[in-house]
Order: structure tokens, then sequence, then C-alpha cells
């Protein structure tokens, strides 16, 4: 299937990697349908873009990477509604935020992570009820600001 999207161009994507969200996403609730895309010179950072929206791609990362310790227990109602049988069937993914200006402060919402069962392709952003975490840890804790240089443009700067 060819998938028009405005970051990536059109893109042609095999029906079996789209991922289904029955309710949508909050915040995105009309659409239904996503895919996941390396972002460019990362192995660890990638886009779930939708295909109904050429526009909405969320940049995703796996928490188990970025915060040792990251505990995710999904309430056993959300594993039936998504149909896990197995653990290992299981990619929990969580939305990360990339501020203007300040990359060094990218955070990432590690209450609602991103649920999709490997095997159905079926997926759900899940609200963790009475969990300790928050919308906005920080990805770099240790990052120091680095200065922003201006790019060159036109021939200026060079």
């Amino acid at each position: 299937m060819k998938v028009e999207t405005t970051r990536f161009g059109t893109i042609d994507i095999d029906d079996s990697k789209l991922i289904h969200f029955p309710k949508g996403i909050p915040g995105f609730e009309n659409i239904r349908r996503f895919f996941i895309l390396p972002v460019e010179g990362s192995d660890d950072i990638h886009w779930l873009q939708a295909v109904e929206e050429p526009a909405v791609a969320l940049l995703v990362i796996d928490p188990f990477t970025y915060f040792k310790g990251y505990v995710c227990d999904i309430p056993e109602s959300e594993i039936d509604e998504l149909e896990i049988k197995e653990p290992s069937e299981t990619l929990i993914l969580t939305t990360i935020t990339i501020p203007p200006k300040n990359p060094h402060k990218a955070t990432s919402n590690l209450v609602a992570p991103i649920v999709i069962n490997t095997r159905t392709n079926k997926g759900k952003q899940v609200i963790l009820q009475g969990s300790p975490y928050t919308t906005k840890h920080l990805l770099f804790p240790n990052a120091k600001p680095k200065p922003l240089t201006k790019k060159a443009c036109c021939g200026e700067g060079a």
C-alpha cells in the first residue's frame, strides 16, 4: 500500500506492517492505522506514522532502553482487549517530545505507554493508573545544553 506523508513523501508499506488502533490514540481518536519507521541515524528512536493523516507522526522509543528500572504493569483488562497471550508478543513504546531549540530537554511520557500486540498488530495507548510516572520524564537527564549555531543559508556563513 502506498502512504502519503508530509515528512517522508510517499512510502510503500506492506499491509502486514500496519498497526490497528481500534479506538485511535488520545488526541487522534479518528486515526486508526499507523506504522513504525526508524529515525535515520538512530537505532532507538522511531516514528509512529499515521496512515490516514499525512502530517501525524509521533516520535516513540522503547522505554526500557532509556529508563532502567521502568515498570509497565498493564492492567489485565487491557491485555484481554489487545488479545495478548504471551509477554513475548508485546511491544511497549512511549512517545517523546523534543522542545524546539532545546533537544537536551526531550521528555518521554512514561505514564501512558503505547502497547502493541505484535501477533495481531493491534495497539492501544494505555494510561497506567496509580503509576509513579508522569508525562514528562527527561530522556537525557545529564545532557548539557549546546549553544545553537546559525546554519549557513544562501551562501552565508560557509
